[in-house]
Order: structure tokens, then C-alpha cells, then sequence
């Protein structure tokens, strides 16, 4: 899977309450705002050095670049909120936020480190799966009470083969006739889903990803919600096929469930028109659906 890639707004284009907000969180003007590729947000994502040298990242966006994204940022928000109470080496330190109604906003410890690069190299991989084990064993149970649960928040996504169906969309060749067996495939994978306690991510790619010389940092929590232990590891593990030998995960109902669910949640997803500001998550979409077809299929043993 190559990295997510949107069009991102530029610091200066922000609406002049939005940079008041943030020289008076840091105390200082900005003098510099270095934008970040990755991730699908059509709002600001860039690093920060103001007047008296301080350094942060800031996310903005106004509904406005796309209608759905300011409560995807309002739901980081509460999710960083809860993830400060454990303190995690791997969680970005939260240090305001912004919201008027319509613009929201994160401002975030800048973190100079490096996205993964696609093909995963096995050094990286490795270490971000170690830091993943810990990461999970500490957010179980989640600490964030209120969190939504992802297979009742992502219902919809996780139901698409019912739409697959609907619409007779052609699948890939070896997948013909076997829509109506992915469709309870994935009713299993949400029902696994939603038994689960575990804070995760629920969209863990390389482009949410930052590695230092001493840290894993996993970012862009705006899809947080409640899940399996195991959630985070199927979604990563997509990511990271094709580039290395992974370690084969159990052959759990559940996660097999899941893995069709995401097929079939992406391949309809990709024959619509592409979202207001995300012009390119469409062709995305198609090639992360092919490579859970493809895993599915090893999984199924066809």
C-alpha cells in the first residue's frame, strides 16, 4: 500500500482567529509553517517554529474543505484528551485545541521524525509492531470511557457487501458468486468487533505513523474508538503486506470477518464520486481493496 495522499491547505490560508489561537497558545508569532504530506484531511497539517524558537504541529480544518472532517477532529480531540491520562511515549502530548463551531483545531509536540516508507523496510516494521503490542496492552481497557465503538460508529463502512450486492458491482473474478459468503463473513467480523475494550486507532497506516531514533509515535487518532485487542494489528498488517514476512495472525473468525468487511467496505467505496476536498482517496480506496480481496482469498484457502 503506498502512502494516503490528500491536498492539504496552506498555514497562511487559516482564518486569522484560528492564528490568533495559536501565537497565544505557544506564547509567540510563527515564523515558519512547513506543510505535512499524508493522510487524506484536506485542512492544515505543518509544523511550527515561532519568534522565540518554540516548536509545534498544528491541525486545522473548517467545514468548509469537507463537511465530515471538523467531527473526525473533534473526536481526536477527545480521544487525545483520554490518551493523556496514560502518559504514552507513543501518543503525541496534546497542547490545546480550538473549536468555534465550524473551525477545529490540535496543537501537538512537533516530532522530528520520519513516515515508514513504502515498501516497509523489516527494521521499521518490526519495531512499530513491538510498539503496537505495548501500545494496546496499555490501552485496555480504554481509557476514554465515552469512546464510540467501532463497529457501531463505523456500521455503515463495515456493512458495504449488502451495497456490493445492491448495486452489482463486479468483484474480482475468483470472488464471483461468493458475495452473499463475505456479506455474513463480515456481520461475524463486526459482532467480534464490538465484543472487544481495547482504545484503538482504527486506521493505522505508515502516513499515521512518526519513528525517531528512540520513539514510535502513533498519530492522527481522529478515528479512535473502542474494539478488539486485535483491530489495530489486522489494519496494520495490510499495510504492510507485499513488503515484508509477517507473522500469520490466528485464524480467528473475527479477524477473517474483519478482513472482508474492509474488502468490501473499500470496493464499493471506490466506484463513488470522490468526497468534497479528497479528490484522491477513491483510487486509494480500489488498491486497498484489492489487497484485502487478496488476503482474504489466502485466508480462505481458495
Amino acid at each position: 500500500m503506498a502512502h494516503a495522499a490528500g491536498v492539504r491547505l496552506a498555514y497562511g490560508e487559516l482564518p486569522a482567529p484560528v492564528h490568533s489561537w495559536v501565537d497565544r497558545a505557544l506564547g509567540s508569532s510563527v515564523v515558519s509553517a512547513v506543510t505535512q504530506q499524508g493522510g487524506f484531511s484536506p485542512g492544515v497539517a505543518a509544523r511550527l517554529v515561532t519568534t522565540t524558537g518554540r516548536r509545534a504541529f498544528v491541525k486545522a480544518v473548517g467545514s468548509s474543505l469537507n463537511p465530515d472532517t471538523p467531527a473526525l477532529f473533534r473526536n481526536e480531540i477527545a480521544a487525545m484528551q483520554g490518551l493523556a491520562a496514560r502518559s504514552l511515549p507513543s501518543v503525541p502530548f496534546l497542547y490545546d485545541v480550538y473549536d468555534d463551531g465550524d473551525w477545529v483545531g490540535l496543537l501537538m509536540e512537533d516530532i522530528d521524525g520520519y513516515l515508514p516508507p513504502h515498501p516497509w523496510h523489516p527494521q521499521d516494521a518490526s519495531r512499530v509492531l513491538d510498539a503496537l503490542t505495548e501500545l494496546t496492552a496499555a490501552l485496555q481497557p480504554s481509557p476514554w470511557p465515552e469512546a464510540p465503538v467501532a463497529a457501531v460508529r463505523s456500521e455503515a463502512y463495515l456493512s458495504r457487501w449488502d451495497r456490493v450486492i445492491a448495486d452489482g458491482l463486479g468483484v474480482p473474478e475468483w470472488a464471483a458468486g461468493r458475495e452473499q459468503e463475505f456479506a455474513e463473513l463480515a456481520r461475524a467480523g463486526r459482532a467480534a468487533l464490538a465484543e472487544g475494550d481495547t482504545l484503538v486507532h482504527w486506521d493505522l497506516r505508515a502516513d499515521n505513523i512518526l519513528l525517531t531514533e528512540r520513539r514510535v509515535v502513533f498519530v492522527d487518532w481522529a478515528h479512535a474508538a473502542t474494539g478488539a485487542s486485535w483491530t489495530d494489528t489486522v489494519i496494520l498488517h495490510a499495510d504492510m503486506r507485499g513488503s515484508i514476512e509477517l507473522p500469520a495472525l490466528p485464524d480467528d473468525a473475527g479477524i477473517t470477518g474483519l478482513i472482508a468487511a474492509i474488502a468490501g467496505g473499500q470496493w464499493w467505496g471506490s466506484h463513488q464520486a470522490p468526497p468534497v476536498g479528497l479528490p484522491t482517496v477513491r483510487a486509494w480506496q480500489r488498491e486497498s481493496a484489492l489487497l484485502h480481496f487478496d488476503w482474504l482469498r489466502e485466508r480462505l484457502g481458495c
